[in-house]
């Protein structure tokens, strides 16, 4: 008895189609196209979430020593009081500001943040800008450490802002001779 030959290379009919679609589609290399696309794009988000979380590492936080005397700065922490600054820029002081530094400091050994504070009224009382009349013009004195953890010899700038958090315009300090820093 003869056998009928093997038919290589092509594909069985699929039932109820007829004419040359009437053969089955190719949907095991389609799935694996589709498994590996996802595959591929899964990746990417996360190289693209890891790529924006260390560009937004505390490394890119803005340095004290690049603020001097008479530099007046913007801050949305400045002017909420908060305790940490992750944002900073220096403006001309003509313009809308959050803060002025009007003197800097390095911190003493075993010396806190509070105390630095302290400190700088002092160094305000010394500018002929006593804290009463600070005061009774609407400002306050703080003390900036951009350092989480402050240690001695680190740079403190003292820095005047409205106790309201309302922008300044203009020098508060008049022996701040560089008012558009």
């Amino acid at each position: 008895m003869k056998q009928q030959p093997t038919w290589r290379g092509h594909r069985a009919p699929v039932e109820g189609v007829d004419g040359p679609a009437a053969t089955r589609p190719k949907a095991r290399s389609r799935t694996w196209s589709v498994a590996l696309l996802a595959v591929v794009a899964l990746v990417a988000v996360i190289a693209g979430v890891i790529a924006a979380v260390q560009n937004a590492s505390p490394d890119a936080s803005p340095r004290l020593p690049a603020v001097s005397v008479g530099t007046c700065l913007i801050s949305p922490e400045l002017a909420r009081a908060t305790d940490g600054v992750t944002t900073l820029d220096a403006v001309p002081c003509s313009r809308a500001h959050d803060g002025e530094v009007f003197a800097m400091l390095e911190l003493r050994a075993g010396e806190d943040l509070a105390a630095a504070g302290r400190r700088c009224v002092g160094a305000a009382t010394d500018r002929q800008f006593h804290f009463e009349e600070l005061q009774s013009r609407g400002l306050e004195v703080r003390p900036l450490a951009l350092d989480g953890d402050p240690t001695t010899g680190d740079p403190v700038a003292c820095f005047v802002r409205r106790q309201d958090g309302t922008p300044q315009r203009g020098a508060a300090f008049t022996n701040a001779q560089e008012s558009d820093r």
